[in-house]
C-alpha cells in the first residue's frame, strides 16, 4: 500500500474591525468553507501579529490528500 501524500494550502483572514471594543462584524468565513467544500481539513491556525503585538489577522492552514 503506497503511503498517503498530502498538499498544503492557506487561507488569509483579516482580523474584523473594531469599533468601541468589540468587533463591527464577524469574520469573513467565505473563503475557508468553500476550501471545506474542495476537500481541503483544516489542520491549523496561526495569528498575523505586528511587532507591537496587534493581531491584524490569521493564517488558517488546511491539507488534502493528493491523489
Amino acid at each position: 500500500m503506497a503511503e498517503k501524500r498530502w498538499e498544503y494550502g492557506q487561507v488569509y483572514v483579516p482580523h474584523p474591525d473594531m469599533f468601541g471594543g468589540m468587533p463591527k462584524s464577524g469574520l469573513d468565513l467565505t473563503r475557508i468553507n468553500k476550501a471545506g467544500q474542495e476537500g481541503w481539513q483544516l489542520v491549523g491556525v496561526s495569528p498575523f501579529t505586528t511587532s507591537q503585538g496587534e493581531v491584524k489577522g490569521a493564517f488558517y492552514i488546511f491539507k488534502r490528500a493528493m491523489e
